[in-house]
């Protein structure tokens, strides 16, 4: 396991929430590129996997409920399952977090997405330094 003060958080990269957008590839290009410093810098990756409730376009198991295939996790990334709003809640993301030595989040998410305030609230409320990430394709600066 890496030791690592920082955790680039990806909240909304699952194909229902990217698909179709009409600006994916641009998007997709701006997160990669987010990823990819996250990762040069040494900084632990986590996936949020939301389970959707049937019918909907993150019903669990269904093709919008995997993760876009541009962001697929890798070996040494962390992917947590979530149900509602708040990354945290009813999961083990705060453990795994600080076994991994974090305190300071980075946030990635789609604008407007409920996940990112929720669980940024709970982020700070459990002490963690929080960064929200722009999402826009055109900022696709250093994390």
């Amino acid at each position: 396991m890496t030791l690592t003060p920082v955790a680039l958080v990806l909240l909304t990269a699952q194909r229902h929430h990217l698909e179709d957008h009409p600006a994916e590839q641009a998007l997709s290009r701006a997160w990669q590129a987010r990823v990819r410093s996250a990762r040069e810098a040494g900084h632990l990756i986590v996936h949020v996997q939301w389970d959707g409730g049937e019918g909907t376009p993150g019903e669990t198991f269904s093709r919008g409920w995997v993760h876009h295939p541009d962001f697929r996790p890798e070996a040494n990334d962390l992917l947590i399952r979530a149900r509602v709003p708040d990354a945290f809640a009813g999961t083990g993301l705060d453990a795994e977090l600080h076994g991994h030595a974090v305190r300071e989040l980075h946030l990635l998410a789609l604008p407007g997405a409920e996940v990112l305030p929720a669980t940024a609230g709970t982020a700070r409320a459990l002490g963690y330094t929080v960064q929200i990430l722009e999402a826009r394709p055109e900022l696709s600066g250093p994390v």
